[in-house]
């Protein structure tokens, strides 16, 4: 279950100014709000009843408000100094809640927003293509690491480089049976807009592993994988954490997926794959 308190917290910035009235009273006030009508809801915070109805819907489009105080009565208990950023007088217990918290969030949200129709969209990509392209930068250059491995571990060719002269070569020169997978979380990145560009320009489909639908890479993806990051809007990201989390996420949806498709094959070239690096390279 979605955490109600820290999707209204993670996303304060991204309200307008009457619905930011209300997340800041149901923050301040969570107890109280339990008890409370939508009319007085609206008093409180001088906004108007139809302004506490959307507010409840956005949050929970199939409860609406009454949802939403249901939620709180289970989420009073949480302490609120968890929905803040780690600072330096936070214990090592604080820092294991407070992770805790926003990367369950995080993969409960991206549940929300990642659909079955793209997964499934996905997954017949990868197997329609002979080779499979992956570029991430920082970050999500660990997630195409992921990527690769798995998808090497089922029979999937799979080329993972930084070096994108090298991979331009590859749309270039495998247009036919190819596909590009760019994995960005703002979906903005130079480098990887532009090798979008150059799979667009031979009609290579192209896949995208971002938060962001609308950004430059959602709008040359034939699919969209779509994560969540509620950490974007915390005063201070001091590193892709939840980001990180939600990508390697998608990645492992996008596999087990995969595999579903052939099943015994996938299984079996698994087994093989791992008894292979057993017998050659066992430490014991």
């Amino acid at each position: 279950m979605t955490n109600i308190l820290f999707t209204i917290h993670s996303r304060l910035t991204d309200f307008s100014k009457a619905d930011q009235k209300v997340g800041r009273y149901i923050l301040a006030h969570a107890h109280e709000v339990i008890k409370m009508s939508t009319n007085e809801l609206a008093t409180a915070t001088g906004v108007s009843t139809a302004t506490v109805v959307r507010f409840g819907k956005m949050l929970i489009p199939d409860g609406g408000f009454p949802a939403l105080k249901l939620k709180l009565s289970a989420e009073t208990n949480v302490d609120e100094k968890l929905y803040a950023e780690i600072n330096p007088q936070d214990s090592l217990d604080a820092v294991k809640s407070k992770l805790t918290l926003r990367i369950t969030h995080t993969l409960e949200e991206t549940n929300l927003c990642l659909t079955n129709v793209a997964l499934a969209q996905a997954c017949q990509l990868i197997n329609d293509a002979e080779t499979v392209y992956v570029y991430g930068i920082g970050a999500s250059d660990v997630v195409a690491a992921d990527l690769q491995q798995k998808l090497m571990r089922v029979g999937k060719p799979v080329m993972h480089t930084q070096d994108t002269h090298l991979i331009t070569v590859g749309l270039t020169t495998h247009k036919q049976r190819g596909l590009l997978v760019l994995i960005s979380n703002s979906g903005e990145k130079q480098e990887s807009a532009r090798l979008a560009a150059v799979a667009a320009s031979v009609k290579m489909p192209i896949v995208v592993i971002t938060r962001n639908v609308k950004s430059t890479l959602g709008k040359f993806a034939d699919v969209v994988l779509l994560n969540d990051d509620s950490e974007e809007n915390q005063t201070a990201r001091s590193a892709a954490t939840t980001s990180l989390m939600a990508q390697l996420y998608v990645i492992d949806l996008l596999y087990y997926t995969y595999i579903k498709t052939d099943y015994q094959t996938h299984i079996a070239q698994l087994v093989e794959s791992r008894e292979a690096i057993k017998a050659n390279f066992s430490t014991d």
